[in-house]
């Protein structure tokens, strides 16, 4: 009897590096072969209490050796990736979210930034969330900055796009109830629009 495939109890998702890991993992397993014949001694079922105990038959063993490695190769890859999924949409706690516009610079992007607790330093956590800035050439940027009375007052980070949605980390570690909003710009060589608002609140 053949052992399960590899491949489809493993699945597409896991990265290639951690599916070369499991497949070792797997190949030492299926190398080691079956456990040891049963001695004569217990070819035959104990009884207990007049009751007797089925034992699988011999001529099966090495398969289910097989699917059991696979199946737990399968699990724990499985479980790894799930959790790291988890990980990243439960590691950051948001306790307020501020709305982004785009401006007429840009006007389809938009922008939310979520706010975590301030650690014991006065750090506070970010996770920008855009969609819609273009993507800017080789060396270009985009910064995000607090504002006092509508004027760049302090950054925030700064950051690059892709084409789609664009997550990332910032960190504010100032006082927010000092500014009054945030506004992003961009920043490439030559343009001289480094303080013109693309998105804002």
């Amino acid at each position: 009897m053949s052992g399960p495939d590899f491949g489809e109890l493993l699945g597409e998702e896991v990265p290639e590096a951690e599916r070369e890991r499991l497949r070792n993992v797997h190949e030492l397993l299926v190398a080691a072969g079956p456990p040891p014949e049963l001695s004569p001694a217990l070819d035959e079922p104990p009884a207990v209490g007049g009751d007797t105990v089925s034992l699988l038959p011999r001529r099966r063993r090495p398969a289910l050796l097989l699917l059991a490695a696979a199946l737990a190769a399968a699990v724990f890859g499985g479980g790894y990736f799930a959790g790291g999924h988890r990980h990243a949409s439960s590691a950051f706690k948001s306790i307020h979210a501020v709305q982004m516009r785009g401006t007429e610079a840009a006007p389809n992007a938009l922008a939310t930034i979520e706010l975590g607790d301030a650690d014991t330093s006065g750090n506070w956590p970010m996770l920008v969330t855009v969609q819609g800035l273009p993507q800017l050439p080789k060396g270009g940027y985009y910064e995000l900055y607090l504002t006092r009375h509508g004027k760049i007052a302090a950054t925030c980070g700064t950051f690059t796009v892709h084409a789609g949605t664009t997550r990332v980390r910032l960190n504010a570690p100032y006082t927010l109830k000092s500014y009054d909003g945030w506004i992003v710009t961009k920043h490439v060589r030559g343009s001289g629009e480094s303080t013109r608002p693309i998105l804002t609140t």
